[in-house]
């Protein structure tokens, strides 16, 4: 013991959360609603509905149900891209139309992010020094 009687009450110290920590954690969680209630949340067992169920076709339905979810979350992207593909032409005709000189509407739409709209703000890029 070279810290002589603070070493010893460290030692008490570390002894004290050694045993504070499993017994308290014990007490907490051998709680039967804490139990119920984590076996719910995590999923821990999960047991077929009814024991009679097959499980091999519960599991195509869920593979089929899956890849219905998924082929509507593709139809889904490649609708979204057309609409902003038509999206991006109906902004190249306005731009054309009201006799702009852009007509690149990705030119228009450069400062991307969420901090895009600080570039204008720049020294020598305002459009008050123009």
């Amino acid at each position: 013991m070279v810290l002589g009687r603070a070493g010893l009450r460290l030692e008490a110290q570390k002894f004290a959360l050694y045993l504070v920590v499993p017994i308290s954690a014990s007490l907490a969680f051998n709680e039967p609603s804490v139990q119920v209630w984590a076996a719910d949340y995590f999923k821990f067992m999960k047991y077929p509905s009814n024991p009679k169920t097959n499980l091999k076709d519960e599991f195509e339905a869920v593979r089929k149900q899956r890849e219905e979810e998924l082929e509507w979350e593709r139809r889904m992207a490649e609708k979204r891209g057309r609409g902003r593909e038509e999206y991006m032409n109906q902004l190249k005709q306005l731009n054309l139309a009201r006799g702009g000189d852009c007509a690149d509407p990705l030119e228009l739409t450069q400062w991307r992010g969420w901090f895009g709209w600080l570039k204008g703000w720049r020294r020598g890029s305002g459009e008050a020094e123009k």
